[in-house]
């Protein structure tokens, strides 16, 4: 039986863990953290727990072709979900506001009601979410392992798409930038990263307008634990607090081959293949000490964008807020500086109402994620300035209570519970390269082309996870594990086989 080593127990991770257990491989994984998930994370506060992954899952329907790979990791048919009526609502500071209902029909007429000067580019956008929601793409199969027929008939169901692929893989910002309406034009802009390519929100309100994207009641950890569980069912060894310093290599048969991990402990753990399901930049450039380096990944990590990091302020809250929408985006009345370089003069706000059980009965929890590209000065703040970085953080935290007061009214007086967390936190609980929160943004130069899972001159090792697939996102994270596991049965000359619950 070959022994095989994961670095990272994030969803990628234990997704690989999970199917080389179910395919006779003997398997660990190591993780630096104290629990499963990676970023796919909460933690509790009081009688909160504060969410700080999870907005939506797409493969939560049966018809959704995702869904039968989740019933492989999770029993879906005890999972429930709750599908948002809204994905979002944005205002401007006179209350207008403008909703992006996830039933198309609903979102149709919403925009064309409150942008009637823009109906040229809403007709066009209603038509591309009601075409790519017939879109079926078959993820079962890893795309290294496509044959020349696979391909062709990937091809030929993309083909009635790619007009409307075509016409939408341009940045959120351009697209932004064509919109006459004010505040749909800034909700445009805000909807993802303004660098990201706008065809990916056609495809999320296609999925939502499908049903296929409802978020999972128990949240992003109930989520991993469940998944954590499947693993160590199956018979996998999990290693906590364990930080991955170094994979050792060495010379067989002329070539370069990986031998396992060495933790930061210094303790050694040899296997026949090892598996980074952990940042990509600490993997290639720490652990492997930059050897091992192909064309694309290194122009990759010189020029290419990354997800960008961001602060978490979570607020636990006595009072009930079912009566507010989900997701709002809305006007400070004087912009909030964050640090030095980053400044915002809105923020996106979630009232996460669809899961009673993070809250307790008639209270509330609100969270606000505002991104931020200043990592290095919040890193080197705590590590140098730790009273002050505590000091900011107050700050921070009073500034958003005293915005979301104004907005919503009556908050100040009803916190209980608050959190923040920065991108000092992202780095120091993840590892992640500057604290990006998915890797490498889905831009409409990369588009969803994966990198090569594999090194040159490096026997037995691959790469899994947000830093090979960019967009990032659990699926993805899910199918990246799922696909090694498929290659590694190839070499192996075994038959790849799953279960199912």
């Amino acid at each position: 039986m070959k022994s095989v080593n994961i670095i990272g127990a994030g969803i990628a991770g234990l997704s690989a863990g999970c199917y080389l257990q179910m395919n006779g491989y003997k398997t660990r994984i190591f993780e630096l953290h104290n629990m499963p998930g990676g970023l796919c994370c909460a933690w509790e506060r009081g009688n909160y727990t504060f969410e700080g992954c999870i907005h939506w899952l797409v493969g939560s329907h049966p018809k959704s072709t995702f869904y039968p790979m989740w019933n492989e990791l999770i029993d879906m048919k005890k999972q429930k979900f709750y599908d948002h009526e809204i994905y979002a609502t944005a205002y401007d500071e006179n209350n207008n506001s403008i909703s992006f209902y996830t039933d198309v029909d609903k979102l149709e007429s919403e925009l064309l009601q409150k942008a009637p000067e823009d109906q040229d580019f809403i007709k066009a956008f209603i038509k591309s979410i009601r075409k790519m929601s017939g879109l079926k793409m078959d993820p079962a199969k890893a795309r290294e392992l496509m044959n020349f027929w696979d391909r062709i008939k990937m091809m030929f169901a993309f083909i009635p798409y790619m007009s409307d692929i075509n016409k939408w893989n341009k940045k959120t910002s351009e697209v932004a930038e064509s919109i006459h309406n004010p505040l749909l034009k800034k909700a445009i802009y805000n909807s993802f990263d303004p660098d990201m390519a706008f065809i990916f929100m056609i495809f999320t309100l296609a999925w939502m307008n499908n049903k296929e994207a409802g978020y999972p009641i128990g949240g992003s950890l109930a989520l991993a634990r469940q998944i954590e569980k499947r693993y160590l069912d199956l018979g996998g060894e999990l290693h906590y607090h364990n930080r991955i310093e170094k994979i050792p290599t060495e010379r067989e048969n002329g070539k370069e081959k990986a031998k396992g991990v060495v933790t930061s402990k210094g303790e050694e753990f040899p296997a026949d293949i090892t598996i980074s399901a952990a940042d990509g930049h600490d993997t290639l450039f720490h652990m492997l000490d930059g050897n091992f380096m192909d064309e694309r990944k290194k122009h990759f990590y010189d020029h290419q964008i990354t997800f960008p990091s961001y602060f978490q302020v979570s607020l636990g809250v006595n009072r009930d807020l079912s009566n507010q929408n989900n997701m709002q985006l809305f006007p400070l009345k004087k912009p909030i500086r964050f640090d030095p370089e980053t400044e915002h003069d809105l923020l996106g706000m979630r009232i996460m109402n669809e899961d009673p059980g993070l809250s307790p009965e008639g209270k509330s929890m609100i969270i606000l994620l505002i991104p931020c590209r200043n990592h290095e000065y919040w890193v080197k703040l705590r590590k140098e300035k730790l009273e002050q970085y505590k000091t900011e953080k107050v700050r921070i935290a009073n500034e958003v209570i005293e915005a979301v007061d104004h907005w919503l009214g009556d908050i100040k007086s009803k916190v209980e519970e608050i959190d923040v967390s920065t991108p000092a936190t992202v780095i120091r609980y993840t590892n992640n390269w500057k604290g990006s929160y998915e890797g490498w943004i889905m831009t409409p130069e990369i588009g969803m082309k994966p990198l090569e899972k594999t090194l040159p001159g490096l026997k037995d090792f691959y790469m899994i996870g947000q830093w090979i697939e960019p967009g990032g996102g659990l699926p993805t994270a899910l199918k990246s594990g799922r696909d090694v596991v498929q290659m590694i049965c190839k070499k192996d000359r075994k038959k790849f086989r799953s279960d199912h619950f």
